[in-house]
């Protein structure tokens, strides 16, 4: 809803976007010299708390493309911040195989420390890692390599380019989000995330160019322009080989007959070292089938093998080809069909570096998780192999670590993936592009606000196809203000949940929005719901996003809260504006009828038919529920939630019963008397 932005959310943002300034410049302190063990760990840190704060407080009033301009600077300023952040040493291979090439040789002859290589070593060969090794980047990375190395032979230089196509990913994503009728606020997901900041901006790993190169493609296959969608994934693999997971998917999906397109760009930067590639797939094969380190799967099924890497790697790359098909066969969505395959490779991978999880993050702007996102926070575990550094020892990581990583986010995946077992692993269905839409209002003793409601709605641009008042049995004017505003009005049972499914019963639409009657409805509701619903057929449902009335601190608290449980976890509340396709309702036999904790049963429903999304706003909710015992409040309403989940597993319906804890009443009696909030 279009107004003055709240000073409490615009001051939480600011303050979360200093949080991550600090965090960069304490890499340009002494102290962090000194105690870059402790420097890294602290600033990943305080860098990721500031990406979740700033996520949480992006401000609202702000029009589309202030909202971008926003987002573009912050993103500069932050990376800017970062550039002290020392370097990979990756970057001292990229340095001084872009030197070899430049001079005419072949980095694919010769591992980096054979003596052929003599006159080229520098103080950058020194510093580099693997120099037994032969090389594992492919030719247009080296050309790449080549070019920036004879423009500046020096890391910055790297870090430069990088963040300028650091700036293009967050323009891709920019583009994705408004493709999708997604919140621009997402995109802060990957713009301030810690592993972006760290890895691209600080250490100068080039896996940048990966993502930009999959996201280009990505983009022109959803356009259909299939040549060019074949072309930048020939590009990606050209950056790093491990694209080439993606070529099933593509056959699958991007009309095959157009991938001789993809030879463009494989053979034409090969050309040159073409009598020294096969030194290429050498190098590929010893660093893949040889080498093992932090993969979540492949480590421990090494461990199961008595150490045998090379028979885990084949039992993996079979696991992976079965994730793949059947990612291939049930996946709606193209791009989300690419990101699953790019995680699924992330877990079967043998090698695991932190960088490495970065190729998912950009997808989570499109298709929010929690446990890619506590990922992203628990991979600043990997520098704790600083400190073997520091202290002279070779470079490790400790196990003990690689458990810190991994852990959290696995067992978060797996409760993840409940509701895709629930549905026994089947296809995501394409739902009917939605025409009409309905307002579902329940009501009890709303006189006070019933008017003002119905106005807001009445107001939207287009107009609800529907507007029907559920009333639980008021002893106010409430139905006769709802009748004098000439909408339909039903008689409910008691609780909000019976009312709700009436209303749902009494309407044709194809969509149904649930409002509560002290709320306010933005003009542009309507539409975004319709256009999110058109532009993502596997989407049934989700919650509008709400704001209260009144600015404070403590309601902030409140809006945080449920954003971040609606985004990552597809859980929201009723005051939040739940919406849902009505064939998707029907099918899991109708709207839930709960006294109590029907908005929590119907996201639960919803998340195990399909998709559920958060929209970021633009009902305002009145905050008279809070301005008393607001702390004790919360802690009621976690309470009961936690009651419910327990009972729910159990099988047994407690609704009744956390109604009157929740109203304060001895026992359930229907809602008489009772304004339901």
């Amino acid at each position: 809803m279009a107004g003055i932005m709240p000073n409490t959310r615009l001051a939480f943002f600011c303050c979360s976007v200093a949080l991550i300034l600090f965090a960069g410049t304490l890499h340009w302190t002494g102290w962090a010299d000194a105690c870059k063990g402790y420097a890294m760990l602290i600033s990943y840190g305080l860098a990721f708390l500031g990406c979740l704060g700033a996520w949480a407080g992006f401000p609202d009033g702000f029009r589309v493309s202030q909202k971008i301009g926003l987002i573009l600077f912050v993103s500069l300023i932050v990376r800017l911040s970062m550039m002290g952040i020392p370097e990979s040493d990756d970057v001292y291979r990229y340095l001084w195989e872009g030197k070899l090439v430049t001079a005419g040789e072949s980095p694919y002859t010769f591992p980096a420390n054979h003596r052929h290589y003599l006159p080229y070593r520098d103080a950058y060969w020194e510093a580099m890692n693997h120099k037994d090794r032969l090389t594992v980047y492919p030719p247009l990375a080296e050309w790449l390599f080549a070019g920036i190395s004879s423009v500046a032979y020096t890391p910055w230089a790297f870090k430069i380019l990088f963040i300028i196509a650091d700036l293009c990913v967050i323009g891709m994503l920019i583009a994705l989000s408004g493709r999708y009728e997604l919140t621009l606020r997402n995109v802060l997901i990957y713009a301030l995330n810690p592993l972006s900041l760290f890895a691209v901006a600080g250490e100068a790993h080039f896996d940048v160019l990966l993502i930009l190169a999959i996201l280009l493609s990505v983009w022109f296959a959803e356009d259909r322009k299939f040549y060019w969608a074949w072309f930048w994934l020939g590009m990606a693999i050209q950056i790093k080989v491990i694209a080439v997971a993606l070529l099933p998917l593509y056959v699958w999906r991007c009309q095959w007959q157009k991938s001789w397109v993809i030879l463009i760009p494989l053979v034409i930067p090969s050309l040159h070292f073409m009598a020294t590639l096969p030194g290429l797939f050498h190098g590929l094969w010893h660093f893949g089938g040889f080498s093992a380190f932090n993969g979540p799967v492949h480590g421990p099924l090494s461990a199961m093998l008595t150490g045998d890497t090379v028979s885990a790697t084949g039992v993996v790359m079979v696991l992976l080809g079965i994730v793949a098909l059947w990612i291939i066969r049930s996946i709606l969505s193209f791009p989300k069909a690419v990101y699953l395959t790019l995680a699924a490779l992330i877990l079967f991978l043998p090698v695991v570096h932190y960088w490495y999880v970065l190729w998912v993050i950009p997808f989570m702007v499109l298709f929010p998780g929690l446990s890619w996102l506590v990922l992203s926070f628990t991979s600043g575990a990997y520098f704790f192999s600083v400190f073997s550094v520091v202290q002279g020892d070779a470079w490790m990581l400790p196990v003990w670590a690689m458990w810190i990583i991994w852990l959290p986010f696995l067992l978060l995946l797996v409760y993840e993936m409940r509701f895709v077992i629930v549905r026994k692993f089947c296809p995501d269905k394409a739902w009917r592009k939605p025409e009409t839409l309905a307002v579902v209002v329940p009501a009890l003793n709303e006189e006070n606000h019933i008017e003002t409601c119905l106005s807001s709605l009445k107001a939207m641009q287009p107009p609800p196809d529907e507007i029907v008042v559920c009333d639980g049995g008021s002893h106010d004017r409430t139905i006769s203000i709802a009748k004098t505003m000439h909408v339909r009005v039903v008689m409910g049972g008691p609780g909000r949940g019976a009312q709700i499914r009436t209303g749902v019963a009494a309407i044709s639409s194809d969509v149904v929005l649930v409002i509560h009657a002290d709320c306010l409805c933005g003009a542009d509701v309507r539409r975004r719901i319709m256009a999110m619903l058109e532009r993502n057929a596997d989407v049934i449902g989700g919650a509008v996003g709400q704001r209260f009335m009144d600015s404070s601190a403590k309601l902030l608290l409140i809006e945080l809260l449920n954003d971040v449980r609606a985004t990552f976890a597809g859980a929201s509340f009723g005051d939040q504006g739940q919406f849902f396709r009505i064939t998707a309702v029907e099918s899991m036999n109708g709207f839930p009828d709960y006294p109590l904790m029907e908005d929590v049963e119907l996201s639960l429903r919803l998340n195990r038919i399909g998709r559920v999304v958060l929209l970021d706003g633009d009902i305002r909710n009145s905050e008279r529920q809070w301005k008393q015992h607001f702390f004790k409040r919360i802690g009621l309403v976690l309470k009961l939630v936690f009651i419910f989940h327990v009972n729910r597993l159990l099988r047994r319906d407690v609704t009744k019963q956390l109604y009157a804890k929740y109203y304060n009443r001895k026992r359930y009696r229907g809602c008489d008397n009772i304004q339901q909030k």
